[in-house]
């Protein structure tokens, strides 16, 4: 964990779930787990997707670019 929780096992995770990091409420109370499909939607625009979220980040517009980043994030496993 960093600025953020660590991302290594994030496909197939609960949101929230990371001891130790201090999660918004909007990421702590969210009933998501994260797979392609939730990912792929939250990378592209992090704020409208889970309003409250603290992530300092506009997004990923280039849909190619999300699917990369997701294709690398499945290979981070737990």
């Amino acid at each position: 964990n960093g600025m953020g929780p660590t991302l290594h096992g994030i496909v197939g995770r609960p949101a929230g779930a990371i001891e130790g990091f201090a999660y918004s409420d909007a990421n702590k109370n969210a009933d998501i787990v994260w797979d392609a499909e939730t990912l792929f939607t939250y990378l592209e625009n992090p704020r409208e997707f889970l309003p409250g979220n603290r992530m300092a980040f506009p997004g990923i517009k280039d849909p190619q670019d999300r699917a990369d980043v997701i294709a690398y994030l499945e290979t981070q496993g737990g």
